[in-house]
C-alpha cells in the first residue's frame, strides 16, 4: 500500500504516536493478528493507516543506520542530560539552550536554578 492510496493528509498526533510505540512493544512481531490489536490501542487509526507508520517507521531506520541521515552534534553529553531534566522548565517559560549555559557556568547558579529553589517566602522586613 502507498502513501497515496492511504493518503498524505494522515497526521499523528503526539498521543498517537505514544499510543502506537506502545503498542508495538506490547505486541511482538509474530503475534497473531498484530497490526489488528495494534490498530484497536490507537485511537483514530485504520490498521491500514497502522501498516503504513510502521512501514514509514522502518524505512527511517534503515536510513539512519545506513548513515544516510547525518545523527545531531551534540557539544557534550553533559549539555544533553541537563536538557532532558530541564524539560518542565523551557514548559514554564524557560529558554530553549538553557543547557547550554548550564554546563558553561561553572560554580555560580544560573537564574533557572536559582528560580527553582524558591521556597520560602521573605518576610515584610526583609523585603523591606
Amino acid at each position: 500500500m502507498t502513501v497515496d492510496e492511504v493518503g498524505c493528509s494522515s497526521l499523528w498526533t503526539r498521543e498517537q504516536d505514544k499510543a502506537f510505540e506502545n503498542a508495538l512493544a506490547t505486541y511482538p512481531e509474530d503475534a497473531p493478528d498484530r497490526w489488528e490489536k495494534i490498530a484497536a490501542d490507537v485511537p483514530g487509526k485504520t490498521q491500514e493507516e497502522i501498516k503504513l507508520h510502521y512501514e514509514l517507521l522502518v524505512e527511517d531506520l534503515n536510513q539512519i543506520e545506513a548513515g544516510c541521515v547525518p545523527l545531531p552534534n551534540y557539544s557534550s553529553s553533559e549539555g544533553s542530560v541537563s536538557h532532558a531534566g530541564d524539560e518542565g522548565t523551557s514548559k514554564k517559560g524557560g529558554h530553549l539552550g538553557h543547557h547550554n549555559s548550564e554546563s558553561a557556568h561553572g560554580n555560580k547558579a544560573s537564574r533557572s536554578d536559582q528560580e527553582r529553589r524558591k521556597g520560602i517566602a521573605w518576610t515584610e522586613d526583609e523585603h523591606r
